[in-house]
Order: C-alpha cells, then sequence, then structure tokens
C-alpha cells in the first residue's frame, strides 16, 4: 500500500535551534521553513520528543548567552552606555534625581573631600573620567573656549 499526504517538509534543526536563540516566533520559524505552524509544532515533537514551548524555551537560552557575551565585550572595550546599564543592574548604583519645589531653597549636593584621597587614587579617578569623556573608538571632544572677563 502506497503512502498517503504530502512529502515531509526537511527542517535543518541547527537552522531551527539558530532561530529559536534569536527569539524568533513560532510564526517566523514557520515562515522561514515555508510551512505551517502545525507543521513546525508536529516536526518538533518528533524530533525532540517535546512540544515547541518546552524546546523554544530551551533553545533561546543560546542567544540569551550570547546577548549577554556580547553586552559585557562592549561594555569592556568602553561603550559608556552599557557600563552605566551594567553597574545599574548588578551593582545597585542608580541616578539620583534632585527636586527642588517652588518656595523652598535648593538642597545641597553632597561634596566629597578629595584631599582624603591618595595620589594612586587621584590619579585612577582622572584616569576614570578621562574615559567616560572619551572612550576608545570615539573622537575626543572639542576643548570649550577659554573666556576671559576683562575688569
Amino acid at each position: 500500500m502506497a503512502k498517503r499526504g504530502r512529502k515531509r517538509i526537511e527542517i535543518s534543526w541547527k537552522e531551527f535551534e539558530g532561530l529559536c536563540s534569536i527569539q524568533a516566533t513560532l510564526r517566523e520559524i514557520a515562515f522561514y521553513f515555508h510551512c505551517s505552524e502545525d507543521t513546525i509544532e508536529r516536526a518538533v515533537k518528533r524530533e525532540y520528543k517535546s512540544n515547541f514551548a518546552e524546546v523554544f524555551a530551551q533553545k533561546r537560552q543560546t542567544g540569551f548567552i550570547s546577548l549577554r557575551r556580547q553586552i559585557w565585550q562592549s561594555a569592556l572595550n568602553g561603550n559608556p552606555a552599557l557600563l552605566i546599564f551594567l553597574a545599574k543592574q548588578y551593582l545597585g548604583m542608580a541616578d539620583q534625581v534632585m527636586v527642588n519645589l517652588p518656595g523652598q531653597p535648593p538642597r545641597n549636593e553632597e561634596q566629597i573631600d578629595l584631599t582624603r584621597l591618595t595620589d594612586a587614587e587621584l590619579d585612577e579617578l582622572e584616569r576614570l573620567i578621562e574615559s567616560a569623556q572619551n572612550p576608545p573608538g570615539r573622537k575626543p571632544l572639542p576643548e570649550a573656549p577659554m573666556a576671559f572677563v576683562n575688569d
């Protein structure tokens, strides 16, 4: 007796896992392989002996790892936005917003006594400030012209 139905669509499981790692949806994966979402779900069940949602949840972790690696590498290469983001996420740092209400005197910002720092600490602070102002790969900011006031 002859087999019935269509020939099965060939799915490259390496490509499927790559699509999962970049968070492609079931609809997008089906579109990529030129088939229906049901076909993908049935093929996943045959190949992995599990449903699409479980396989997708597992395979997308690879994408998370790659993204995390890229974010860390960009931060270590001096990307100021990512340095700030990671400092807020992992070091508990936060922006402080000072609000002065009308009719109230302005609050004094906390002053840091730099005289208590060692020469090595001052050098490191200066290096960090310079690095934040001129990250690698970015042209340095032009010097502001000096303004002189004639008395």
